[in-house]
């Protein structure tokens, strides 16, 4: 059992990290506002960014699966 959560520990780790990278990927963003570029290319840049956001997220969404799974502890519904 010890082991298992080890793996659980190591699991929420990484989703920390995921986490991370979203909130980094998000001050990218941010930060095109501020360059002076075309603003189509603005746009293509920040649609790029956002695709790689939303597979971090749902890299976050798959390692809550497995952690709920190997622990057994799932999230509040309230």
């Amino acid at each position: 059992m010890e082991e298992l959560f080890e793996i659980a520990k190591q699991i929420e780790f990484n989703a920390k990290a995921e986490a991370q990278a979203v909130y980094d990927y998000t001050d990218l963003i941010k930060m095109l506002g501020g360059i002076d570029i075309e603003e189509d290319k603005k746009q293509e840049i920040a649609d790029s960014i956002q695709e790689i956001i939303a597979d971090e997220l749902n890299h976050q969404n798959k390692l809550q699966s497995i952690y709920t799974y190997l622990t057994t502890i799932e999230p509040n519904k309230d």
